[in-house]
């Protein structure tokens, strides 16, 4: 019985063996045979890394053509913790005094580089955006496991210079404000793609690349904004904020026979080098997002409408005693109490800026007349500049609008307008009467210089005739010649400009009788504007808060400097400036000054300059053909060139100023 059992197992045994071996055999013939090319295929797919290589982004320039963003070099510091682990295993002892200097470079804690360096994590970054030369000494300690990606970093050469209107670009490559944002796309190129074949371990590259497809870099900007404007523009902000300690303030420069924007900031302001440090309301574009009630500036959009419908003309006499009764509320004037009450003209009514005047100016407008030109002026809506987040400002609803708020609305209460909007709005008025869509990017072009997108001026309506917008640009000249502008008067060019001081509302719901926001809006040369300036300050709290005395001044530097640096040359037909102004020196004659050589066509002369005021010391560069660019404020202490140098016509000639 034993010996027949054990047959039999003998014989199971055999089978089973057989039987498997038939099975392994036929699983390999499958494999080796029929799914071969299919395990192939897997097995380079598991032995392969795709990667999407990032384009180099498109840098920014000025109109001159000085770099504003650009994108630098720098690297990606990662570790892989099993190799790092293996090595600390074979050592027998971790390299902690290399490891404290990695931190140390990377500005990490040691207790959480050691946490990384000890994870079970296959892959794991520890710091992006590392300058080349701190990888290079990263790269000495020789520390196994650390490893190095390309990667880059966007910088600003110019710090906080037009920091609101550049915006900033995030650790992912991709802008997230201002016209890093806005123009993502066109800046961040197209991504690569790169697959290679590496071994098992990941050890090398086995294969080759297998497919590779180049990044795309991203195209390049060039703005309408001046950097030689902005600066000037900023340095009377950073001043204004010692001086006046507003809570902000906002200056817009631009050209009105365009809407090329020349320069635009605000305070507080930002280092987009180090975005991370400032908090959102810092990095706002105040010029485009800010809504608020603009007061008596507003005057010249109520004045341009009446006048267009004629309804009313510069000499027309209004009843003035100080006050406005509609609706059982009253309506004053700023300096009600101060001077006499009784008749006054339209063009008195606008040099003192009276609100009781133009109170009643609303009302002759009426309602459905009134609300056609505002949103004719481009209020109520965004002004379409090609920058993202602009508010659109926001109108009362016309068909509940009262008559206390129709005649609040023409003295610049009631409703909100952004910086951008009024001053676009004054520049049909300046311009003739057309009004523009204000734009602060001229032109796209490729790496190569190929222009793939030119921005042009573009007219969006007529909003009054060139006769209207004549005649308010008359009255602009007498409110700063004769009215509450007077600040504003540059010698040798005739200024146009209206001031403004709106109440803030309260948390009260109520206006304030201590809380104003300080406006100036105007243009210059008023016959041929070659700038439009808006000058916004809120709350300040030094000196007078009054739009004539904290912003006009600033008006007035930021117009004279620029026209000097655009080397427009004075009128000489400005109007005598009132007492607390300084006369006209009259034609600056410059001091004997013999030349090296006599001068060939296409050559001027370099006059001596010593003492000669800015507009001055400009147009006797001018009368040489030559251009000039400015340091400090003041009169001429010095100058590169010296009197007698013989230049070709167009060389930029620094001359230093001094109090």
């Amino acid at each position: 019985m034993r010996f027949g059992y054990s047959l039999n197992r003998i014989k199971f045994v055999r089978m089973a063996a057989v039987f498997l071996f038939l099975v392994v055999f036929a699983r390999l013939s499958y494999l080796q045979a029929i799914a071969a090319d299919d395990l192939s295929r897997r097995a380079v797919v598991n032995r392969t890394m795709d990667s999407r290589p990032d384009p180099e982004r498109g840098e920014i320039f000025d109109a001159t053509g000085k770099v504003l963003a650009t994108s630098v070099p720098t690297k990606t510091v990662y570790i892989e913790p099993n190799v790092y682990q293996d090595a600390v295993k074979k050592l027998k002892a971790p390299p902690s005094d290399k490891l404290k200097q990695l931190a140390d470079y990377l500005k990490m804690q040691l207790p959480d580089l050691q946490a990384k360096a000890n994870s079970n994590s296959k892959w794991l970054p520890l710091a992006r955006q590392v300058d080349l030369n701190t990888a290079a000494k990263i790269n000495k300690l020789e520390i196994p496991g650390i490893g190095f990606v390309n990667d880059s970093k966007r910088v600003y050469p110019m710090g906080n210079l037009a920091a609101s209107v550049l915006g900033i670009v995030n650790m992912a490559g991709h802008g997230a404000e201002g016209l890093e944002l806005g123009y993502d796309q066109d800046l961040f190129g197209v991504k690569g793609f790169l697959s290679e074949e590496t071994d098992a371990r990941d050890s090398g590259i086995l294969g080759g690349v297998h497919t590779y497809e180049p990044p795309q870099d991203g195209d390049n900007l060039t703005l309408t904004v001046d950097s030689n404007i902005q600066y000037i523009v900023e340095r009377q902000l950073d001043d204004l904020m010692v001086k006046s300690q507003p809570k902000r303030a906002v200056i817009i420069v631009m050209d009105p026979k365009s809407g090329k924007i020349l320069a635009m900031a605000n305070r507080p302001s930002f280092d987009p080098n180090d975005y991370p440090k400032y908090q959102e309301p810092e990095r706002r574009d105040m010029a485009i997002t800010s809504q608020y009630e603009p007061g008596s500036t507003f005057k010249v959009v109520t004045l341009a409408a009446a006048l267009e419908e004629g309804i009313t003309k510069p000499d027309k006499q209004y009843k003035d005693p100080g006050y406005l009764i509609l609706d059982n509320q009253r309506i004053t004037n700023w300096d009600t109490g101060s001077r006499s009450p009784g008749m006054i003209s339209l063009t008195k009514g606008f040099e003192q800026s009276s609100n009781v005047v133009f109170g009643q100016v609303g009302l002759e407008l009426g309602r459905d007349t009134f609300f056609k030109y505002l949103r004719g002026f481009g209020f109520g809506q965004p002004t379409g500049v090609d920058l993202p987040g602009e508010a659109g400002g926001t109108l009362l609803k016309e068909q509940t609008t009262s008559k206390f708020e129709l005649a609040t609305m023409a003295f610049g209460q009631a409703n909100a307008v952004t910086p951008l909007q009024l001053l676009t709005a004054v520049c049909a008025v300046a311009n003739g009467g057309t009004l523009y869509r204000p734009y602060v990017v001229d032109k796209v072009a490729d790496a190569q210089g190929n222009v793939l997108q030119q921005n042009k001026p573009v007219a969006v309506r007529q909003v009054v005739s060139k006769y209207t917008a004549d005649t308010v640009t008359r009255m602009m000249e007498d409110v700063v010649y004769h009215g509450t502008g007077g600040l504003a008067q540059i010698n040798g060019y005739q200024v146009a400009g209206k001031t403004g001081t709106a109440q803030k509302v309260g948390p009260d719901g109520k206006y304030s009788e201590t809380d104003y926001i300080g406006s100036f809006i105007g243009f210059a040369p008023a016959d041929n504007p070659r700038l439009a300036v808006m000058v916004v300050v809120d709350s300040a709290q030094k000196g007078s808060p009054l739009g004539g005395n904290v912003a006009a001044p600033r008006f007035k530097a930021i117009v004279e400097q620029s026209l000097q640096y655009l080397n427009v040359p004075p009128t000489g037909t400005g109007e005598a400036p009132p007492l607390q102004i300084q006369p006209a020196s009259g034609k600056p004659q410059s001091k004997p000054a013999a030349p090296e050589r006599a001068p060939a066509a296409g050559e001027g002369v370099v006059p001596d300059l010593t003492g000669l005021t800015m507009s001055e010391a400009g147009e006797l560069l001018s009368k040489q053909g030559l251009r000039m660019n400015f340091v400090g404020t003041g009169l001429a202490t010095g100058q590169n060139y010296p009197p007698g140098k013989v230049l070709a016509k167009g060389t930029v000639i620094t001359v230093t100023f001094s109090p």
